[in-house]
């Protein structure tokens, strides 16, 4: 089942995204967020954007949600897609079940574009990415310092 984020989804998806930070290079955020970190940010995003959690037997397994791409405003029409899975929930189909959703969404509000900025090196987002549809425009490479090695990031445009 797929719904909209409520706050007793926060500290799930926390704990989720603190892993994250902790032991992957997808997001290159390397600071674990304090629960009231996390809940503005959720709070200012949805404010503008859809924030989804998809469930499977009443238990969050991941989300997804749009942001701005780019704050001024010629950039409305394209908005910055995030996908993030519980860690343990991989490859079981919901990257595909979360994507889709948002790309219907996108079409529904009226957007454009959808970017999405993917950790060079991550097989399975960029399969996820060009399965739907979207093209690899740019990498730029060495832009993040984490984990003790320099990360390239891909845009991924659709």
């Amino acid at each position: 089942m797929i719904r909209t984020i409520e706050e007793k989804d926060i500290p799930v998806i926390l704990n989720w995204y603190n892993w994250y930070i902790k032991n992957s290079t997808a997001t290159f955020e390397t600071e674990e967020l304090t629960f009231d970190e996390f809940k503005q940010r959720v709070s200012f995003i949805t404010e503008k954007y859809p924030w989804i959690i998809l469930e499977e037997e009443d238990k969050p397994v991941g989300y997804a949600y749009y942001s701005d791409f780019n704050s001024r405003q010629a950039y409305a029409c394209t908005v910055d897609l995030a996908i993030y899975l519980e860690p343990n929930a991989c490859h079981h189909g919901y990257g595909k079940t979360l994507m889709k959703e948002m790309i219907d969404i996108a079409r529904k509000y009226g957007y454009k574009n959808i970017v999405s900025l993917v950790t060079a090196g991550n097989i399975a987002s960029e399969k996820l990415h060009e399965r739907f549809g979207f093209i690899k425009k740019a990498t730029f490479e060495e832009i993040g310092y984490k984990h003790n090695q320099w990360l390239a990031v891909s845009y991924y445009y659709l």
